[in-house]
């Protein structure tokens, strides 16, 4: 899958890993998540305990898990998360030098062809804090729309109708 030099890889090696412990030590990217708290323990532990180039099983319970790839590196990674009939996203770009360069935009319409075109999801849903505001320009660029305002979040909801009359599929 590729949008602009951007790729979504289905494999996760334990480099990858690394990187995403790494990026969740960061408060800036950390305080735009909504991740549980043991999420940097329980990657840690997979680093120290587990003895495989390639942790893919691990990363693919209950959802479908893709690293960001540039050119060069992984960047990021976006989960989509089964609901009934739609999915949740969630997206993280981790190499902040490269935030606001559309990674994020291109990461998630890859993502999006995915979630319609290969498994067939009516919707897609994000929840996002409400003081991340990239993510808001985010998915409303896409052509998410806002659902609902929660306590600490705004949902947002695309479906392929709307897609489709958003972007143009390379």
């Amino acid at each position: 899958m590729k949008s602009k030099d951007i790729s979504l890889c289905s494999e996760v090696y334990k480099s990858d890993v690394e990187k995403i412990y790494y990026w969740l030590n960061d408060e800036e990217i950390i305080s735009c998540l909504n991740e549980d708290k043991n999420v940097k323990r329980n990657l840690l532990n997979i680093i120290n305990r587990v003895n495989m180039p390639i942790l893919t099983h691990l990363f693919n319970n209950n959802c479908r898990f893709f690293i960001i790839k540039d050119t060069y590196q992984s960047v990021g990674f976006i989960r989509l998360i089964p609901k009934i009939e739609k999915a949740e996203v969630v997206i993280v770009v981790g190499e902040k030098a490269l935030w606001g360069n559309g990674i994020g935009h291109n990461a998630m319409i890859e993502l999006l062809k995915v979630a319609f075109f290969e498994m067939r999801y009516n919707a897609v849903i994000a929840k996002i804090k409400k003081s991340n505001l990239r993510s808001h320009n985010l998915f409303k660029g896409i052509g998410f729309n806002k659902v609902r305002e929660l306590e600490k979040e705004i949902e947002y909801h695309i479906n392929l109708e709307s897609f489709l009359k958003n972007i143009k599929i390379a």
